[in-house]
């Protein structure tokens, strides 16, 4: 398909008179399921058995069962409430889904269901929602992405924005609430400390909190409260608070025909999608190679894009072999090798503080290096996400970026090799690939490299998307009936809807 100047992609948007808010809002409160391609329905029903997927793993580790204990099952009377625990539980290990651009998940299925279960959502009106909470959550993400990395689940304007639409949509809100109510919860952007995410239990917390402020902003919008219009493109607002390099006109380009839900990652395993290549490289090791340990390995060398190589980098301070947190060990590419290279799975019981405690585990880890590889980085920009479509939208302003100019003297032929923005997203890719070589003890020398991780935006997940999730789900004791109904939940009415996310999320039941 024919790349296209930024321009081409807004021609094509509804001119709607206001703030970007307010012109997003018109859009976002006017879309059916029927508006929706099917091929992106497909993908938000694989987001919503992914997402589910990652509340049961968290249901089935201990620090989701201290999230029951002090909030309630995900299941209650108030949908506030239910959605605050869902989101906790979905982004407490990093097993949640990722898009162009961010972490919209958190709040956009966690809330949908929340909404669906309390207040009668047919399955259609239920992924109807999820799209649309989808859209403007990436779309704002996107305006901003231009900023620090490693902000990740801790961006946190992507779940105010994906909660606060999910509720908005569900609830066929008018457009003065919708306006007033994002204005009020982009008003309050709370930010989580890096040092509390990895050293403690803050990151089961990250999400959630957001989606529960979003939440109070729309119930106060809905009596009447009032938020600023212009929140996004003030000039004190929220585009230049947290970007470098605004890019307002992400959040409106191409409406009702760029999809960002068609860019969706989903996760085989817990932890940050920048560590999943190398992951998958080290599960390929250990099928042909068998279980291997400290012993019989020298050292491990992982190259990776900028992206594996700066969050290494961000988390080896924090890292305390046995005593290290469930937060730290989510973003280590060494614990996760380690554990693949020894067993050749890593799930969510390995991140429990028994397996954490595991010496072997980390005298192995020991062994891991990380270098950095340009060639990787270059595969990576190049790609729609996570970058590579924003770079193209901002073309030379994103010289102004500092992050991009660190990596020297390449930047403009990388910018002007990338070309015009995609006309639609069906064909979005993401590439965080990674190359491992294994030096055994006895010289020999393994290696694997992986492009694109099993799970990641592009042509093999959108064929294989529906078996991907359909796996993690029953590899967290999901049961195979309730899976059913979840795949044909665009045909079930309010009531069997609602029964099949409940028993989704019972852990007690299978």
């Amino acid at each position: 398909m024919a790349s296209m100047t930024s321009a081409d992609v807004t021609s094509g948007t509804p001119e709607v008179a206001g703030s970007l808010s307010s012109r997003l809002a018109a859009w976002a409160r006017t879309v059916t399921y029927d508006d929706i391609p099917t091929h992106t329905v497909e993908m938000a029903v694989s987001q919503l058995i992914s997402n589910l997927a990652a509340v049961r793993g968290s249901l089935n580790h201990p620090v989701g069962r201290k999230l029951v204990r002090a909030f309630g099952a995900p299941g209650q009377p108030d949908p506030g409430r239910s959605a605050y625990v869902l989101a906790a539980l979905a982004t407490a290990l990093d097993f949640d889904e990722v898009a162009y651009s961010g972490h919209v998940s958190a709040g956009a299925v966690n809330v949908a269901i929340a909404e669906a279960q309390r207040n009668g959502l047919d399955g259609k009106s239920l992924l109807a929602t999820i799209v649309t909470a989808n859209e403007c959550a990436a779309r704002i993400s996107a305006a901003t992405i231009l900023s620090p990395f490693f902000r990740g689940q801790t961006n946190t304007h992507c779940h105010l924005a994906s909660a606060a639409a999910a509720r908005l949509h569900a609830r066929r809100a008018p457009l003065r609430e919708w306006t007033a109510g994002l204005g009020m919860a982009f008003g309050i952007l709370a930010v989580p400390l890096h040092h509390g995410v990895v050293t403690s239990d803050v990151k089961a917390l990250g999400a959630a909190a957001p989606v529960r402020l979003a939440l109070d902003a729309c119930d106060a919008a809905a009596h009447g409260m009032e938020g600023p219009e212009s929140i996004l493109e003030h000039p004190e607002g929220l585009l230049a608070q947290l970007s470098v390099v605004p890019l307002p006109e992400a959040v409106t380009a191409g409406l009702g025909r760029r999809w960002h839900t068609d860019t969706l990652t989903y996760k085989r395993f817990p932890g940050s999608a920048y560590l999943h290549a190398a992951f998958d490289c080290a599960e390929r090791v250990h099928r042909r190679m068998g279980a291997l340990d400290a012993a019989r390995v020298r050292r491990i060398v992982i190259h990776g894009s900028l992206l594996t190589w700066q969050m290494e980098r961000k988390v080896i301070p924090v890292l305390d072999g046995p005593r290290t947190s469930v937060s730290a060990a989510t973003l280590s590419v060494g614990y996760g090798v380690a554990t693949l290279l020894m067993t050749g799975a890593f799930g969510v019981g390995d991140l429990t503080e028994s397996a954490i405690a595991d010496e072997a585990r980390w005298s192995l880890a020991g062994r891991v290096t990380v270098e950095h590889d340009m060639e990787l980085s270059v595969r990576m920009a190049q790609a729609t996400s996570p970058l590579g479509e924003a770079l193209r939208l901002a073309g030379d302003r994103a010289l102004e970026w500092p992050e991009l100019m660190a990596w020297g003297d390449e930047v403009r032929d990388i910018l002007a090799g990338l070309g015009g923005q995609e006309e639609t997203l069906e064909n979005a890719t993401m590439a965080i690939g990674a190359r491992i070589e294994v030096e055994l003890s006895d010289g020999t020398t393994v290696t694997e490299r992986c492009d694109a991780f099993i799970g990641s935006a592009g042509p093999a997940t959108r064929r294989f998307h529906r078996s991907i999730v359909c796996d993690k789900f029953r590899a967290v004791g999901g049961a195979q009936d309730v899976l059913s109904e979840l795949e044909r939940i665009d045909v079930l009415d309010p009531s069997r809807t609602a029964r099949a996310l409940s028993r989704a999320v019972s852990v007690d039941q299978d």
